[in-house]
């Protein structure tokens, strides 16, 4: 029976992720086909494009609250989601419900006619269908993958946001910084803004701003940021700022920071603060406090870091945490860098709990264990793999105390396991 827009949102999910041959299939060609029979008009709003291997969803949050605090209306599309699909789009921080997005899906499945589209390009279409229907101030749209080929780049934004260049995604972004940059690289416009994080830029990234002819303000150079007694100060050649620690990554808040710069959006000191204190993210740096462990418990905190550049960023922060002792439940797909994931854990972590993760994409957890005892030296008696993260957990909080730090990291998808298992906790 074919699918309506009263159809429940699984029947589409399940839809969308038969109907193209394989998951990931670079290129705009399919998608501007239909976006263009779509004809949508952003002209009302300001669009912001937010690229980059991390950093793109706490740089998007910011900016939306930043948004909310100056009375805009603001409107968010990111991936992937955790929970639920439904977190995929966000209006003036609010979730639509399942019938507005089926509705955006039986719209999208009107426009595209015979045209074969991936599961992120018929959800990204759906998306900015969604954002185009709300009439917003401000949309900002996370890039999924890459920037140049990516679905996301068939809006061309007001402002581009590149926030760091690392390696991930080699297999479709190229095995170097400099090759991943041109890519990055392809969200910026010709004499439009781009605020660029990144505080070691590749040759390369550098070159395609004079190619794309766009106008960059640079992380380093154009503005900075630093910690001074447990306070975040920012500064630009305009902007003075000191607020406390935001519970987001620094660079991330100084890139979306500039960012309201380049907008000419005023805040005044009190909403800076605000904006700081209200910005958190489901998955980045996320402590989890929805539990009934008691006050001797270990502290659980959760990000989705996947490669080594995001794992590098949480082992700074942790350390700066300063627990007694590290539990590491780590679940993480085949594809990635799995060694480069875990080596900057491996001076830090007092037991491993390597787990399995319900996605086929998963690498099994004997083999991050056998990664972390054969290819990183770690001591077999300090490694237990176990069926799912929620298994890691139980066991590590056996063994923590309240000064002890219990880490989930590796993909949302194992962060989403976890979630999906807490009232065993």
């Amino acid at each position: 029976m074919p699918l309506t827009a009263d159809s429940s949102l699984d029947d589409w999910l399940a839809y969308l992720e038969s109907i193209h041959p394989v998951g990931i299939d670079m290129g705009l060609g399919r998608v501007q086909q239909v976006y263009a029979r779509m004809a949508l008009d952003w002209s009302s709003a300001t669009v912001i494009t937010v690229a980059g291997t991390n950093g793109k969803g706490t740089t998007c949050a910011f900016i939306e609250q930043a948004a909310m605090l100056s009375k805009r209306s603001v409107g968010v599309y990111s991936s992937p989601h955790i929970n639920i699909y439904n977190e995929r789009v966000r209006i003036n921080h609010a979730l639509l419900d399942d019938a507005a997005h089926t509705a955006a899906f039986y719209a999208i499945q009107q426009a595209r006619g015979d045209v074969s589209l991936t599961y992120f390009e018929f959800g990204t279409l759906a998306g900015l269908w969604l954002l185009n229907q709300q009439q917003l101030d401000v949309v900002i749209l996370e890039v999924g993958l890459g920037g140049r080929l990516d679905a996301i780049n068939i809006v061309d934004s007001d402002v581009a946001v590149i926030t760091s260049i690392g390696l991930d995604h080699q297999a479709y972004l190229g095995d170097t910084r400099e090759l991943i940059a041109i890519e990055k690289a392809g969200i910026m416009r010709a004499h439009k803004p781009v605020i660029i994080g990144e505080i070691d830029p590749p040759e390369t990234l550098i070159q395609a701003v004079q190619a794309h002819q766009a106008i960059a303000t640079w992380a380093g150079k154009d503005f900075s940021y630093q910690v001074q007694q447990q306070h975040f100060r920012y500064q630009s050649e305009q902007l003075s700022l000191s607020t406390t620690l935001p519970h987001i990554p620094l660079p991330n808040v100084a890139t979306a920071i500039a960012v309201i710069e380049q907008l000419g959006w005023t805040l005044s000191p009190t909403q800076w603060q605000e904006c700081v204190e209200l910005t958190r993210l489901s998955g980045r740096l996320t402590v989890f406090t929805e539990h009934a462990l008691g006050p001797t418990a270990p502290t659980i905190l959760l990000d989705a870091a996947h490669n080594p550049h995001a794992a590098e960023y949480l082992v700074k922060h942790i350390e700066i945490m300063q627990p007694q002792r590290i539990f590491a439940i780590c679940g993480v797909m085949k594809d990635k860098d799995i060694r480069g994931l875990l080596a900057p854990f491996v001076p830090i972590v007092t037991h491993w709990y390597p787990c399995d993760v319900s996605i086929d994409r998963a690498a099994k957890a004997s083999d991050i264990a056998l990664c972390l005892s054969a290819d990183l030296d770690v001591d077999a008696q300090h490694i237990t793999a176990v069926d799912r993260p929620i298994t890691g957990v139980i066991h590590a909080i056996n063994t923590a105390n309240e000064q002890d730090l219990v880490v989930i990291f590796g993909s949302f998808f194992t962060l989403s396991d976890f979630f999906a298992c807490t009232s065993k906790l």
